[in-house]
């Protein structure tokens, strides 16, 4: 590991069942979980790693926070933005209302934060749940053309579309890390 160790806060949210444990989950422990319990208030896990950062090697500590979609709980949520370096904003590309929500979430950001405009932490979306589209496309409820709008409008960092239950662990690593690089770019 190299001498230097950065650390950051990393936020998981989004609505309910929009894939945020799945993720936390799969990241952490290498496995996709067919069956979840909704987080209650948050989990965190710290994850190490290093990473080349214009040629040089570079040791992370990445503490993840897995937090709760439910209404109930997002005043406990919203105590997890103050600290944080990034925040990955999730929702389901076949539940419209979890894409619709994505301003709720911007709104709750805000209020804890202020504009992502004039911060050091960035907001990295991410559309989940692309195996359930489906070969006709009938079940997609949010077009990608629509969430990379939404990025443009409201300076949010087009994450892309995934299905974290069917993508290869070693790409969800490298995904990962590469927010972890945007973030690095961002706070320096």
């Amino acid at each position: 590991m190299s001498e230097e160790n950065i650390e950051y806060r990393i936020v998981l949210i989004g609505n309910t069942a929009v894939g945020k444990t799945s993720l936390f989950k799969k990241i952490s422990t290498k496995v996709f979980l067919e069956k979840n319990i909704s987080t209650i208030g948050m989990d965190k896990k710290t994850l190490q790693f290093e990473l080349d950062i214009d040629g040089a090697k570079k040791g992370f500590s990445i503490s993840l926070v897995d937090t709760a979609g439910q209404e109930r709980y997002r005043s406990i949520t919203k105590s997890y933005y103050k600290e944080s370096d990034g925040i990955l904003l999730l929702y389901d590309v076949t539940n419209r209302d979890s894409f619709k929500n994505v301003n709720i979430w911007l709104e709750s950001i805000q209020e804890v934060i202020g504009s992502q405009k004039d911060s050091k932490y960035l907001i990295i979306l991410i559309g989940n749940k692309i195996d359930l589209i489906g070969v006709d496309g009938k079940e997609r409820a949010v077009t990608e053309e629509e969430a990379k709008n939404m990025c443009t409008e409201k300076n949010l960092v087009w994450g892309g579309e995934c299905s974290v239950k069917d993508i290869d662990y070693s790409e969800l690593e490298e995904k990962f890390k590469n927010y972890v690089k945007l973030i690095y770019g961002k706070v320096i």
